[in-house]
């Protein structure tokens, strides 16, 4: 009786922490390139790739756990 809830509420769950890893990983290259324009390059490169690694994982959270649920 509450399995389609459950799996309502796990899809849901999944696409919000997706869409968050995503916004985190845009906000950190976005102050990435901020820093780097103040010279700061250190700074710069290291949320550059916390950025990329928060996009990814926000991409890969989607593709495997959100759309394979959906279409499936």
């Amino acid at each position: 009786m509450y399995e389609p809830l459950v799996e309502i509420g796990a899809v849901l769950l999944y696409a919000l922490g997706s869409v968050l890893l995503t916004a985190l990983g845009l906000l950190a290259e976005y102050d990435g390139l901020q820093t780097a324009a103040s010279g700061d390059s250190i700074t710069a490169i290291w949320l550059g790739v916390m950025g990329a690694v928060a996009l990814i994982a926000g991409v890969m959270l989607a593709r495997d756990k959100v759309l394979r649920r959906v279409l499936a």
